[in-house]
């Protein structure tokens, strides 16, 4: 199977082997690697990679050479759901049946709590995710946080976050909130940015793999797909363009 190909199948215009793992070749592109990683790899390269290695993850690009390290960063969304929502429903019964919230206050509160999350996401792809780099660290840890979705978006094992990570983040977000909020607000603040992080991810996924049917959806899979292939520095929004209209990142298409 393997004789069929040449190497050029699989070697980008940049000097990238798309057979071996791409973690370790990211550092050394330096300050053309925001270039190599916003010019997506093309479908019929997948296709070739999908009939040369027929692996777990047929099609998927490599990125560690460790094998532990690679299924870390094939993400099923039934993991995603599984985790998360009871964690949602957990903290929002603490907040009211044990600090006693009101069902008003609740619902407050959360709703607040996933206003919270849409600024987040906006200020985390913008800043975090779409400031270029350079450096080898640099180069490496915006491929797994970010970059590996804008080269490779027809992934579906590759569009969430690793839950373990995840946890980890809303330990330390948690922990701000409990410090500088009375616990029953931090409890349902913490579990209405959750269902604001759960509803990004779902939108996201819906986006680039659904079945897109609802209107609303129609609009978000239409304005991501315009960040992704025609305007990168713009339209970061992912689950509602509030924060582009408000920062005035937008465009006049939408």
């Amino acid at each position: 199977m393997i004789e069929k190909f040449e190497s050029a199948d699989f070697i980008d215009e940049f000097g990238v082997d798309l057979r071996k793992p791409l973690y370790p070749q990211v550092a050394a592109l330096g300050d053309r690697y925001f270039d190599w990683v916003h010019t997506p790899i093309r479908k019929t390269t997948i296709a070739k990679l999908k009939e040369w290695d027929q692996g777990r993850w047929p099609g998927s690009v490599r990125i560690f050479e460790q094998e532990w390290l690679e299924v870390m960063t094939h993400i099923p969304w039934q993991l995603v759901l599984a985790i998360w929502v009871p964690i949602v429903l957990g903290l929002a019964g603490l907040a009211r049946f044990w600090q006693g919230m009101s069902w008003g206050s609740l619902a407050g509160f959360w709703l607040l709590g996933i206003l919270v999350w849409t600024l987040v996401e906006y200020l985390l792809h913008r800043y975090g995710f779409h400031t270029p780099t350079s450096s080898a660290a640099g180069n490496k840890a915006h491929f797994l946080a970010h970059g590996i979705h804008h080269y490779d978006p027809f992934d579906g094992t590759r569009l969430l976050f690793p839950p373990l990570g995840g946890l980890g983040i809303a330990a330390l977000i948690y922990l701000g909130f409990y410090l500088m909020m009375p616990l029953d607000v931090s409890l349902i603040l913490m579990a209405g940015l959750l269902t604001g992080y759960l509803l990004y991810d779902g939108s996201h996924y819906i986006s680039h793999h659904g079945k897109v049917v609802d209107p609303w959806f129609r609009f978000l899979h239409r304005y991501h797909k315009a960040h992704h292939h025609r305007d990168p520095d713009a339209l970061f929004g992912v689950s509602s363009p509030l924060w582009d209209r408000i920062f005035r990142t937008g465009s006049s298409q939408f």
